[in-house]
C-alpha cells in the first residue's frame, strides 16, 4: 500500500470508501454465517451422526438364537424414549441414552441381518433388508451382523464386542 507522502483530501475519501466497502463486506459476511449457523443447527437433526451402541450379540448355532445383555445406544438429537417420537430434542448436540434390555431372538443361520432399536415400541428388531429398518424413522440402526451355521457359537458382533462403545451401523463377519 503506497505511503502517503502529503495530504491530499482525495486520497482520503478514496482510503475511506474502501474502509467503508470492508465494513460492509464484513457485515455482510457475518450474517452468512449466522445464517448458515441456524440453517446447520435447523438440519443437524436430519442429519446427525451414526449412534454409538455397547450391545454385544452372541450366536448360539444349536438353537439358532442370537441373544443380547442389557445395554445402550446413544443418538444425538432425539427425545430417548419419548411418547411422542417426532419431538425434537430441546438440548441439540446432546447425546441421549436408550437402554437396552437383555433378550434373545431365534433367527435363520448363516444370514446377515440388520439390527435395529425401535425407540417407540422399545425393542431390538431385525431384518435381512435394511430398507425395512429405514422405512420407520423409529428405528435407530446399530449394526449388521451375519449369523453362523447351525454347528457354531460365539460373539457375532455389535459395538461392545469390541470393547467398550463404537459407532453404530457397523458390519460384523466373526463366523
Amino acid at each position: 500500500m503506497p505511503r502517503i507522502v502529503k495530504v491530499d483530501l482525495n486520497q482520503v475519501n478514496l482510503q475511506i470508501d474502501k474502509i467503508d466497502n470492508l465494513v460492509k463486506r464484513t457485515g455482510a459476511l457475518e450474517q452468512a454465517v449466522g445464517n448458515a449457523g441456524f440453517q446447520i443447527a435447523a438440519l443437524d437433526y436430519l442429519h446427525a451422526p451414526p449412534t454409538t451402541n455397547n450391545l454385544v450379540f452372541t450366536w448360539a448355532g444349536g438353537t439358532l438364537t442370537l441373544s443380547w445383555p442389557a445395554g445402550f445406544i446413544q443418538d444425538k438429537n432425539a427425545s430417548a424414549q419419548t411418547l411422542v417420537p417426532t419431538k425434537l430434542s430441546s438440548a441439540p448436540s446432546i447425546a441421549h441414552t436408550h437402554a437396552v434390555v437383555a433378550g434373545s431372538k431365534v433367527l435363520s443361520a448363516s444370514t446377515w441381518y440388520w439390527v435395529g432399536w425401535d425407540s417407540v415400541h422399545q425393542q431390538l428388531v431385525f431384518n435381512s433388508n435394511a430398507g425395512i429398518l429405514h422405512q420407520n424413522f423409529n428405528v435407530l440402526i446399530i449394526c449388521q451382523l451375519f449369523t453362523g451355521t447351525a454347528g457354531q457359537a460365539g460373539v457375532a458382533g455389535g459395538g461392545g464386542s469390541r470393547g467398550g462403545v463404537d459407532l453404530s451401523g457397523i458390519s460384523y463377519k466373526n463366523f
